[in-house]
């Protein structure tokens, strides 16, 4: 497995348990020099690296616009969706090496596995046996943080999933192609997590 590949498979979950706590193998371990498991920007996730000294720096006045796409969800209802997290890193790495929150804007368009992250909690027990949300936290600091969140509309017609049953802010669009196509028309960049 590459050490990218590797990384991406081991931080969010690294990063959920020191951020939430958790009593885990993950956990017990010293988190590598120089991670931070959450922060600046938002505070329930998106653990990040500092990075001294950048060879390849944007450019002092780049705007970062980047959709995600978000079609995984958790397996058995206790882990926070790690998609979403990466969505908490893209806005923690640019604010801890000091980009204006101003400068840095993100969506996420959601459909397939991923759209249990978006439930409130009474809604996401009622489905999943009195469970809460693991992903509510996040869902609402993003929100806060004016991501906007779409859910597709015919995973929301699949699953029978209502408005009335999604964290507020959260919207539902026609699809997800439809809600891709439209950000890609306002200038973000399509951003693999």
């Amino acid at each position: 497995m590459s050490r990218l590949r590797l990384l991406r498979s081991t931080l969010p979950a690294l990063g959920l348990a020191l951020s939430m706590g958790l009593p885990t193998a993950a956990a017990a371990q010293q988190p590598p020099a120089g991670m931070q498991p959450s922060g600046p920007r938002i505070q329930s996730g998106g653990p990040t690296f500092g990075v001294d000294n950048p060879s390849f720096v944007a450019p002092a006045d780049h705007v970062f616009r980047a959709v995600f796409e978000i079609n995984q969800g958790d397996s058995d209802g206790t882990q926070m969706n790690p998609q979403l997290n990466t969505v908490a890193r893209f806005l923690n790495i640019h604010a801890r090496h000091g980009v204006p929150d101003d400068r840095v804007h993100a969506a996420a368009v959601i459909h397939g596995g991923g759209w249990t992250a978006l439930m409130s909690d009474e809604a996401y027990g009622a489905r999943f046996d009195g469970k809460t949300n693991p992903t509510r936290a996040l869902v609402e600091e993003l929100l806060a943080n004016g991501v906007q969140l779409v859910l597709c509309g015919q995973t929301a017609g699949a699953r029978g999933v209502r408005q009335e049953e999604l964290l507020p802010g959260v919207q539902i669009g026609l699809s997800a192609m439809t809600a891709l196509n439209v950000f890609q028309a306002q200038g973000y960049q399509f951003n693999p997590w």
